[in-house]
């Protein structure tokens, strides 16, 4: 089954919202859905757009991106659906995990039985794993820089739309990449710092260039 664009738009609005409202309101975002249906409406979506994303998760289909691949080295990003109980700002629709909705208290609204969509980058280098939540790591990008976050979300949009060339995003990807020097250098075995370097270590790059 294939996302559509505006699946893959929604996604990437609730990804820019969830995370920089992270930075606004000093959260710790440590494991949040990336979307819940609340904040689907809050950023204007109807009623039979919410049901159809919702049902192509519940029909079966998912993210995996490989984004990163160096010898035994490999990164992709994944999705999780899960119904569950989800908790949200009251104000913003945006969505929490148990530690922020601990911390906000009253602020905090909780749904029982809910759809939540999660995104993870899933590495394994060698025989070592590491999994860790995309709005955790967006909000540290907000945190350094949001001029260059907004860019690189905002270039992503883009392209998914066909508004935009895919070397305007090559440049966004780079500079949010540099941005994290101190941690890419420890958790990559290899970091780009160029473009041909970035599309050889990129399978979703090399894939998006052809």
């Amino acid at each position: 089954m294939k996302i559509t664009p505006l699946i893959a738009e929604a996604i990437i609005k609730a990804a820019k919202k969830t995370s920089s409202t992270c930075i606004e309101l000093d959260l710790r975002c440590y494991d949040p859905p990336v979307v819940i249906s609340p904040l689907l409406r809050c950023l204007g979506y109807n009623e039979y757009q919410v049901r159809k994303f919702w049902r192509y998760f519940e029909e079966g289909g998912e993210i995996r991106v490989e984004v990163y691949r160096y010898l035994k080295a490999r990164f992709d990003i994944i999705s999780i659906y899960r119904k569950e109980a989800t908790s949200h700002i009251k104000r913003s629709c945006v969505p929490l995990d148990a530690i922020d909705c601990h911390r906000i208290g009253s602020d905090c609204i909780k749904t029982p039985h809910s759809h939540a969509l999660y995104l993870y980058i899933d590495g394994k280098i060698g025989n070592a794993g590491i999994r860790i939540n995309v709005i955790r790591l967006l909000s540290l990008l907000y945190a350094m820089n949001r001029r260059v976050a907004d860019s690189l979300l905002d270039s992503i949009l883009d392209i998914i739309w066909g508004r935009a060339s895919v070397h305007e995003l090559y440049e966004k990807v780079l500079k949010a990449l540099s941005l994290g020097d101190e941690i890419l250098g420890v958790a990559l075995p290899l970091k780009p710092d160029d473009k041909n370097k970035l599309l050889k270590l990129s399978p979703i790059l090399r894939k998006i260039h052809k």
